[in-house]
């Protein structure tokens, strides 16, 4: 291994614990957010989107040290198909669905 590919490591090394501070950080912000709501809503709406800033951010930087894209989950909309079942393998193969 050259010298370029231990520092490489070691930068993110140093980048990924820095992303684990930072996520400790933001932990204590939304614990704070939770306790201001009460005082002051639109407060606590600017503090949260700004944590959701920096969680992107955050997301963003682990993927590139990694190497593997991070894929947020994405909510769907639609009406659900109903469940497909094997006539033959149901208990009540009669039943309609």
């Amino acid at each position: 291994m050259s010298r370029l590919d231990i520092a490489e490591r070691e930068v993110k090394l140093e980048l990924i614990a820095s992303i684990a501070k930072s996520q400790h950080a933001l932990s204590r912000i939304l614990s704070t957010v939770a306790d201001l709501t009460d005082w002051s809503p639109e407060t606590a709406k600017h503090i949260g989107e700004n944590v959701r800033l920096l969680t992107q951010l955050q997301e963003s930087m682990a993927g590139s040290v990694s190497g593997w894209p991070l894929r947020r989950c994405t909510r769907r909309t639609g009406k659900p198909a109903p469940p497909w079942l094997n006539k033959q393998l149901h208990p009540d193969a009669n039943m309609k669905l």
